[in-house]
């Protein structure tokens, strides 16, 4: 009786793992041959391509990763799918040390950028946002190991040494007195867009005395926006990789104006900033698989490229180079100042003589996630 139970067992076991490799093959297939887009966080540094292309299509992926995530958590372990739990239950990635010629490159390309456009009478401003891993409390696990502030201060050392301006947000926040892990999620990689406001109101201040223009004080009040709290709602980049319980769920919160906005994009098409960078409908249902909060709700797809307020009540135009920070930031500066071109660090190729003197900004401000401070980053591969 008892053989006969462990072979029915066994056979089940046999059948059910069958099943799921045929729905894994099925959905593998679909990715490879139909060109299916996967959004998620598995990227080929996880593993090879092949393996990765395998964890991404495995059937019912999300429930094991969580299940997973749930088992490691009961364990007290810290470390999964190349995510890092701070002592403080926050999630990270842990960056390695960007030697000292790499560092020595990024400096020297952006001085010759910043003496090009001191030439034509552009201010040029590095700015750096802070990292998971808080400068002033790492709360890093014993044993581990990361270097994105290090990597920060000898970049920002440099920047300033050649007389660069900076402004490094992670001290602005220390001496704020604010909470560093309040400014950033939990699970995603991201500042959170109150933190974002907090970046658009130094730079609007930094701009206004700049150029002494005139500025709209609304913008920056922001008892003039709907402030609109999501509990639990985003589970982000990092949070893809562990499932829901190893660290939870992030609260998102979505701040967008109450007042009107006249935008024009670069094909003279015209709209509101709610046509190009708001996406409240994006936070009717909540879809705890995908960690697009913060990218569509924030910016979308029309985030980069050339656009115009017509509103404004100056005449600055405003250049940003950055990544995915600048989505949360970028929308005020629009609604601020008369035009912000925005080019995103993948596509710092188009940053080129030609384009600066075809858009004349008064203001360029390079923002960098500390990620893209590596030694195979193409974040510096302009030339000037």
């Amino acid at each position: 009786m008892k053989k006969t139970s462990a072979v029915i067992f066994t056979i089940l076991f046999l059948a059910i793992v069958f099943g799921l490799g045929i729905l894994s093959f099925a959905g593998f297939v679909n990715y490879r041959v139909n060109d299916v887009v996967i959004n998620n966080e598995w990227v080929p540094e996880l593993g090879n391509k092949f393996e990765t292309d395998i964890a991404a299509t495995f059937f019912q992926k999300f429930a094991f990763v969580s299940l997973n995530g749930a088992v490691r958590k009961f364990l007290g372990q810290q470390e999964m799918n190349g995510v890092v739990k701070l002592n403080n239950g926050y999630l990270t990635e842990t960056l390695e040390r960007c030697p000292d010629d790499i560092i020595g490159n990024f400096v020297s390309r952006t001085v010759s950028f910043n003496e090009y456009l001191g030439k034509r009478g552009t201010s040029l401003l590095f700015a750096v946002p802070p990292y998971t891993v808080s400068k002033y409390d790492p709360e890093l696990p014993v044993g581990v190991e990361d270097f994105s502030n290090d990597n920060l201060d000898r970049l920002l050392s440099g920047m300033r040494k050649s007389g660069i301006e900076t402004v490094d947000f992670r001290e602005i926040i220390n001496a704020d007195g604010i909470e560093p892990y309040s400014m950033v999620y939990k699970t995603d990689h991201h500042w959170t867009t109150e933190a974002a406001f907090y970046a658009y109101r130094f730079f609007e201040n930094y701009i206004a005395e700049k150029t002494g223009c005139v500025i709209d004080p609304r913008i920056s009040d922001i008892g003039n926006y709907n402030v609109t709290f999501h509990e639990k709602w985003q589970l982000g980049s990092r949070g893809q990789r562990v499932g829901i319980y190893f660290a939870g769920m992030d609260d998102f919160v979505f701040i967008s104006p109450d007042f009107e906005t006249k935008i024009e994009d670069s094909s003279g098409k015209v709209g509101n900033v709610y046509d190009y960078f708001f996406t409240p409908e994006y936070l009717e249902n909540r879809d705890i698989s995908a960690r697009y909060a913060y990218d569509y709700a924030m910016g979308g797809p029309a985030f980069a490229g050339h656009y115009k307020n017509l509103n404004s009540t100056n005449d600055v135009k405003v250049m940003m180079i950055s990544d995915s920070y600048a989505r949360a930031v970028v929308p005020y500066l629009l609604m601020q100042f008369s035009e912000v071109y925005t080019i995103l660090d993948g596509y710092i190729g188009d940053l080129k003589p030609e384009l600066i003197e075809e858009y004349d900004p008064d203001i360029v401000i390079m923002l960098y996630y500390p990620k893209y401070i590596n030694k195979n980053s193409g974040s510096f591969d302009f030339h000037f």
